[in-house]
């Protein structure tokens, strides 16, 4: 009798373990970005558990991890990289976690990136001057790009739980359908404009993949990259630029207020705009498209502006 009833408590706990809901099964995979958290969760709903690896408000160009964010990621089965250096943070933290154990995964794979060129001085480069060429790292602020991120994030999801894996593979494509309406209704709306009218400038060089998908160029970029002032040089050389190219729009950053912003507006009259990095505030499931729905409006608003 009592081996039998140590039985079912066997087979009990096994089929416990096994289903699809059940804590022991779920995944636990890291997100080092806001629109990432957004994207695995929307694929995987309730079959595992989204952990952000850095705080709400931090910036994941400088950020340092803390002892408890290391002792959470070391709990991790799998964790989104960018792998273009956007996150480099994660370097670090992989190694203190022993990084065997943890399985990363690149959405960027696969994806078409937009080069980067930076001239290298010789005292740089022990002596050798020329031109090192980088990739733009912000893939994720885009809506075709996004979706191709979506699809790999599936697949690769769908590696490790492929009891999930349709299942994720649905998600992706409903969750991309939402993404493709919303750029189709942008793109509606620009084509019943004349976009030749609309030359802008940027604060930095974020937002070059949704611009390119929307066929709208960027004139001059001011910040030399992310989060760093331009020089009083570089200041007045964007202002020189955003002049001859006859820039008629100055694109900021959501509560980016900057010294050098105010001068360009009073030095060139461009009207300024907003758009958002997708990043700070609550990870939430929605935040990466209502982000983005952001970004559409502002530039559907700045061409119309410009008519």
């Amino acid at each position: 009798m009592k081996s039998r009833v140590l039985l079912l408590i066997v087979v009990a706990l096994t089929v416990m373990i096994a289903a699809p809901g059940f804590a022991a099964d779920k995944l636990r995979i890291g997100v080092t970005l806001h629109p990432y958290y957004s994207w695995v969760g929307n694929i995987v709903g309730d079959t595992a558990e989204v952990v952000p690896v850095v705080p709400p408000e931090a910036d994941p160009h400088s950020y340092q991890p803390r002892p408890q964010d290391l002792a959470r990621f070391a709990k991790l089965d799998a964790v989104v990289v960018n792998g273009l250096g956007h996150d480099e943070f994660i370097r670090s933290m992989l190694k203190a976690a022993d990084d065997k154990n943890i399985k990363q995964i690149n959405p960027n794979q696969g994806l078409p990136l937009i080069p980067v060129f930076r001239k290298v001085y010789a005292f740089e480069n022990n002596g050798n001057a020329g031109t090192k060429v980088s990739y733009n790292s912000h893939t994720y602020i885009a809506i075709t790009g996004a979706i191709q991120q979506i699809n790999t994030l599936a697949r690769e999801l769908g590696k490790l739980r492929p009891e999930h894996a349709e299942l994720y593979r649905k998600n992706a494509r409903k969750y991309a359908k939402k993404l493709r309406l919303m750029l189709g209704d942008a793109l509606d709306k620009i084509n019943e404009l004349d976009s030749g009218k609309l030359k802008i400038a940027t604060v930095h060089d974020g937002y070059a993949y949704l611009l390119q998908e929307l066929g709208v160029e960027a004139s001059a970029v001011i910040q030399p990259r992310h989060g760093i002032e331009p020089s009083a040089k570089q200041l007045q050389d964007t202002i020189n630029q955003i002049k001859e190219a006859g820039v008629t729009a100055l694109f900021t950053e959501m509560d980016f207020q900057k010294k050098y912003v105010k001068i360009i507006y009073e030095e060139t009259g461009c009207r300024v705009y907003q758009f958002t990095h997708v990043s700070g505030g609550p990870y939430n499931l929605n935040k990466f498209e209502a982000d983005m729905q952001k970004n559409l409006d502002a530039i559907v608003q700045a061409m119309r502006d410009a008519q």
